[in-house]
């Protein structure tokens, strides 16, 4: 059997800032990074917008070359799975018949597409969207005046809409919902949105469920609960993703919407971490356990758990955000939404250049800005950490003309 110091298990971003945390900080540890991909590590934001545009080659989307791993000693073994883990022995057997020993590990398993369960959702010309391979089948379809439906219009759904229109294909997108993104933006919001990716193109069907997905010759046909059918070339489907939690669970690991970890991203094996999208966390700025799959959490809790892992003690104290960009739209989010009693508009919903600003109890919970300045970011972030009390200062949360650093000083 072979041994390791630390064992970080999937190649996503959170790996690889733990990789990176872990040579800095232990100069003479082994690191064995184990990914079920073949590829190095790479960007995944860019798959749905430069990359599929052709602004990005493929390169430039991986973090890494070969030769940087080897330089830092962090060995990679691709196109493999961890099969099992051993907490009390602390080891792992691996598909490719290998065995290792470990001092720590590290689950950053990460997360897979939602799959539909309607017929003909897995016929080929029928696309999932997660994987550099996803997006690189995806080009081959998208040739200008090629018809693509979309199903789920969240994020990755517009960004692919965006993208999939800028190369000249025909976009319809599907949504089960009266509005897009009814889980989390105010409606005048998503309107707004909406609206604006329509006049650049995009059609949308709202209100609609895919009932089966049939392919004819060369062509697909998307059939819809209403009795429309939408002829086209491909589909692409990006209604959701779920935790791989099955190797933390059938460990023995804690697992609850995700991997347990606390604010130190421990497991609840002390030599065992976890980080990214598979974990369930303590975020101490809303005084709650959540699960979130953001690239900025990704990045921080990655580095968190390598620098816990080479004997930090600093726990996890990140306001998570998200960012997009739609068009010419760029989009920034953070906080949490999920729990707000009111609703701001900073800015003009027709100039496409604002802020929706969620409140609880007359305190900022998060914002959500399209084109806005970032000279509001930061203070608006202070306004969510400190739980300021802003009753009396509706009018000047609205007025572009007050800049928001002006309402983060203590009362």
């Amino acid at each position: 059997m072979e041994s390791t110091s630390y064992l970080l298990i999937g190649g996503g971003l959170a790996s690889y800032q733990a990789a990176k945390q872990l040579r800095q900080l232990d100069a003479q540890a082994t690191i064995t990074l184990v990914s079920e991909e073949d590829h190095l590590p790479y960007d995944r934001p860019p798959l749905t917008k430069e990359f599929l545009r052709g602004e990005k080659p493929r390169d430039q989307v991986f973090y890494e070359t070969d030769n940087a791993y080897r330089n830092q000693r962090i060995d990679l073994l691709l196109g493999t799975a961890v099969q099992h883990l051993h907490l009390h022995e602390k080891t792992a057997r691996l598909s490719n018949g290998r065995s290792f020993r470990f001092a720590k590990a590290l689950i950053a398993t990460g997360s897979r597409p939602v799959h539909l369960t309607i017929p003909g959702a897995d016929l080929p010309g029928v696309h999932y969207v997660r994987t550099l391979d996803d997006a690189m089948a995806i080009l081959k379809h998208a040739s200008a005046d090629a018809r693509a439906v979309i199903i789920g219009a969240g994020f990755i759904g517009l960004e692919m809409a965006a993208s999939l229109t800028h190369l000249g294909v025909h976009v319809t997108v599907i949504e089960t919902q009266s509005h897009i993104w009814s889980r989390f933006a105010d409606p005048r919001l998503a309107e707004t949105i909406q609206a604006y990716c329509t006049g650049k193109g995009v059609t949308f069907r709202t209100s609609e469920m895919v009932h089966r997905i049939e392919r004819h010759h060369d062509k697909l046909a998307v059939s819809l609960r209403s009795g429309v059918t939408l002829p086209c070339n491909f589909v692409c489907i990006g209604v959701g993703i779920v935790p791989n939690v099955e190797l933390a669970k059938d460990a023995g690991l804690k697992v609850s919407n995700g991997v347990v970890v606390d604010e130190f991203m421990q497991t609840s094996h002390p030599d065992i971490y976890a980080a990214g999208d598979v974990i369930n966390y303590v975020d101490p700025v809303f005084g709650k356990r959540r699960r979130v799959e953001h690239w900025g959490h990704a990045e921080y809790s990655g580095q968190l758990a390598g620098k816990n892992m080479a004997g930090g003690r600093d726990a996890y104290d990140l306001i998570t955000y998200v960012w997009s960009d739609i068009f010419d739209l760029h989009l920034e989010f953070a906080g949490d939404e999920s729990e707000h009693d009111q609703v701001l508009v900073r800015g003009t919903l027709d100039a496409r250049s604002l802020t929706m600003l969620y409140l609880k109890d007359h305190r900022l919970r998060a914002y959500f800005s399209v084109n806005a300045g970032a000279k509001d970011f930061q203070p608006m972030q202070q306004l969510i950490r400190s739980k300021k009390d802003l009753s009396g200062h509706e009018s000047q949360l609205q007025d572009l003309a007050v800049p928001v650093k002006t309402l983060t000083a203590k009362q």
